[in-house]
């Protein structure tokens, strides 16, 4: 009877295809999803950088006078347009630069939006002629946080990720 029972199953085909469907669409989902991630955070990146660029491009020819941290925030967002929320998840230091081997070694200070305490930045732009370190984070969330990319993703205690720009510029002189 079991045998009889077990050949029945061993002949009848008709659920196969479903059985490599189901092992198969997650893989590809994920493979999908990851690829949309690494573009979008790419994309993110990019914009973040050249954001940064055309603003210390500013900074350095002295066309943002008495600049201050929410002015060059806004002018790195405008720049930057595809970031969400930029002005209230981008930080911005600037450090001035004393010697050759006086950059900064220490992590970047980003913006916690679990916490309502903002991080302590360092913002001085420097005198003439003076070598100024800039460093800008943002705070984004992944699209996918629970597949491919999303997942294996440096996250925050809010699950958040952080896009990183460095720049050094040296302001003109007098």
């Amino acid at each position: 009877m079991i045998t009889r029972i077990r050949r029945g199953f061993v002949r009848h085909q008709a659920g196969a295809a479903a059985v490599e469907f189901a092992l198969i669409v997650p893989m590809l989902f994920a493979l999908i999803f990851s690829t949309i991630e690494v573009g979008w955070t790419m994309v993110q990146t990019i914009m973040l950088e050249r954001g940064l660029d055309l603003t210390v491009r500013s900074l350095r020819i002295g066309s943002l006078a008495n600049p201050t941290q929410t002015l060059i925030r806004q002018a790195v967002c405008k720049q930057a347009m595809v970031l969400n929320d930029c002005v209230n998840t981008l930080t911005i230091e600037l450090i001035p630069i004393t010697k050759e081997a006086d950059y900064p070694t220490d992590s970047s200070r980003c913006i916690n939006r679990g916490s309502k305490v903002a991080p302590v930045l360092r913002f001085d732009a420097g005198s003439r002629s003076q070598t100024v370190f800039v460093r800008a984070c943002f705070v984004v969330s992944p699209l996918t946080p629970g597949l491919g990319v999303g997942l294996a993703l440096p996250k925050d205690n809010t699950g958040a990720y952080r896009i990183i720009a460095k720049s050094a510029f040296v302001n003109e002189p007098s």
